[in-house]
């Protein structure tokens, strides 16, 4: 083990610096070549720094001209790189290299076993580089063994990522998936012939109407007030689709105990009174029906995990490690969003640890390729307002904007409550404190969430601007969202500076001043594409919770709150479905036995 050890730190990394300058040669002699070597080789894959500064030269070149020798050496002299990389000896050599040893006839099969051997020697490379980090890892103390794990799982799949894959697809295989997908509700990815998309079918037939089944990778958020029937309502579900396909359920329950949940398993499944089960109050014919749900219940793959105070990195680690073991894991379902813990997360509120909660959950749907159901609590905003239709915005505390506010689209247009700005962040820090977003404009006129109230609002002076903001609304300071009523005078918060070209700069201001301003009507807007807008300069957030792909509230009927029938009737309110329409069905729900049923 010492010989093995002392053997592999004395080992070279691996590398064909020859093939590089093979490759390099070849591209300069031919450039002809190079669109087929571009999409399949990346500048970090080459190990010689003077290669890569060389090839991120040609990509340069290759988007701007065509690639020749001559614009090679006026590209890297412009970047000040060229007596760097040994001058035009260096290219002279790679073109002797290249001229070479391509003799060969089938010149393109030579060249895709060129960028082959580098790709492999790069993945190499970042193996034993993310093997190093996670053995420094596992000698930290504090760490626990299930982040070790998340994080080992996330260095192997940045490698898997940075392996090439043949992005190619005859219109055949195309059809021929499309017609899989269309007559079995599923489709087989020709890159991941394992890969199912599986279209579960909630057993509700208006509702699955709206819905069209929950679909893999999938976050589907059930919301609702306390009592209102959440978690027999999920239950509920979780029972019709295992009555219809023999598909794995993984229940993670932060709120109530193991038990509970199958008593309300068992009183849906049998239509007994969940009172009865518990307090053993059941007759010989409940009894024999008990029995006989049972037989069926225990072919299910249903996994129950309900240890207190759960992360959302233990559910990760969790759900992972049980898809692999078992294989068997369609459905993964946690009650609820609001108790779920977070380690290791710098933020000033708990709505900013929810989102980053959310984001986790959403990645989860998507790695394993399953639908996530999240339930979660409304705030208390439903209650204080005359009209108690259910609105997404009930499922956070969410900031508001001055109706007197611009928000701008460009430099020299600005539409006050017409068009506002919204960005994709692809953050990238240099030297300096500036900040490179890339960004679009989109104009939006009515197919957006707006939403007008009375609030209290506060003056937000800096150097070159001042906004005027509700307590609430998140504003990016300090590399994370935090609230308005976090903030201080002398804190820091990213402005735009301003615009070279089509890039914006993002620079951080300080806060001079803080003041309230006046009760004033306001509004609230919603992009459900992008995190983030721009206003007054300003970079805030996008109120609403962007990670969920559906999000169902339930609500009580207006006139059935006030009777107490034995049967309910429960609103079912689809605020947001990115794979169809919304719209609102209702059911009839029994709380004695936790049974929703079709009205």
């Amino acid at each position: 083990m010492l010989y093995d050890s002392i053997f592999y730190s004395n080992s070279f990394p691996p590398q064909n610096y020859v093939a590089e300058e093979i490759l390099l040669g070849a591209i300069l002699i031919n450039p002809m070549i190079f669109p087929q070597v571009v999409p399949v080789l990346k500048e970090e894959s080459f190990f010689l720094e003077s290669h890569k500064l060389i090839y991120k030269n040609l990509i340069f070149v290759y988007t701007n001209d065509h690639v020749d020798s001559l614009q090679l050496f006026y590209s890297l002299n412009e970047s000040n790189v060229f007596q760097l990389i040994g001058g035009p000896h260096k290219i002279m050599e790679l073109m002797k290299q290249g001229h070479m040893f391509m003799s060969s006839i089938d010149i393109c099969g030579y060249i895709e076993e060129l960028v082959s051997i580098i790709n492999d020697n790069y993945v190499k490379r970042l193996m034993i580089q993310y093997g190093h980090n996670v053995v420094r890892l596992a000698y930290v103390n504090k760490l626990p063994s299930h982040q070790l794990y998340n994080k080992a799982s996330e260095y192997l799949e940045s490698t898997v990522h940075k392996m090439p894959k043949e992005n190619l697809s005859t219109f055949k295989d195309l059809l021929a998936s499309l017609l899989v997908r269309l007559k079995h509700q599923q489709v087989i990815s020709c890159h991941s012939p394992q890969a199912k998309e599986y279209f579960m079918l909630s057993g509700f037939y208006q509702l699955d109407q709206l819905i069209q089944g929950f679909r893999g990778s999938d976050l589907i958020v059930i919301a609702g007030r306390p009592s209102v029937g959440k978690t027999s309502f999920v239950i509920n579900i979780v029972f019709n689709i295992l009555r219809s396909s023999r598909v794995g359920v993984c229940f993670f329950s932060l709120e109530i105990s193991k038990v509970q949940i199958v008593q309300k398993f068992l009183a849906v499944a049998c239509g007994i009174s969940t009172q009865y089960i518990s307090l053993n109050q059941i007759t010989s014919d409940q009894w024999c029906a008990i029995n006989q749900i049972c037989n069926d219940l225990i072919k299910y793959s249903i996994y129950i995990n309900d240890t207190p105070n759960m992360s959302v990195d233990y559910i990760e680690y969790t759900s992972k490690l049980l898809y692999r073991e078992t294989k068997n894991v369609n459905l993964i379902v946690i009650d609820y969003l609001q108790l779920i813990q977070v380690e290791n997360f710098n933020s000033n509120t708990r709505s900013q640890e929810l989102s980053y909660v959310t984001r986790k959950l959403k990645l989860l749907a998507q790695y394993l390729n399953i639908p996530v159901l999240v339930l979660s609590q409304l705030n208390r905003s439903i209650e204080t307002r005359m009209n108690k239709k259910p609105l997404l915005s009930d499922l956070r505390e969410s900031g508001c904007l001055s109706a007197s506010t611009f928000l701008d689209i460009d430099l020299y247009n600005t539409l006050k409550g017409r068009s506002f700005y919204n960005s994709d962040i692809f953050r990238q820090q240099n030297l300096v404190k500036s900040f490179h977003y890339k960004f679009f404009l989109q104009s939006v006129w009515v197919d957006f969430y707006w939403k007008t109230m009375l609030q209290y609002v506060f003056f937000f002076f800096f150097d070159k601007s001042f906004l005027v903001l509700t307590h609430n609304h998140k504003i990016y300071s300090r590399q994370n969202w935090a609230m308005q009523n976090c903030l201080l005078e002398e804190d820091i918060c990213m402005l735009n500076s301003f615009f070279f070209n089509v890039n914006m700069i993002l620079e951080f201001f300080y806060i001079k001043n803080i003041s309230y301003s006046e009760y004033v009507k306001v509004y609230d807007i919603h992009n459900p594409m992008h995190l983030t807008l721009l206003s007054n300069q300003l970079v805030l957030h996008n109120s609403i919770e962007q990670d969920s792909d559906m999000v169902i509230i339930l609500s009580q009927q207006e006139d059935n709150k006030s009777n107490n029938k034995i049967h309910r009737l429960i609103n079912l309110t689809l605020c947001k479905n990115r794979n169809g329409p919304t719209g609102v069905c209702q059911l009839s729900f029994v709380p004695e036995n936790n049974i929703f049923s079709n009205f």
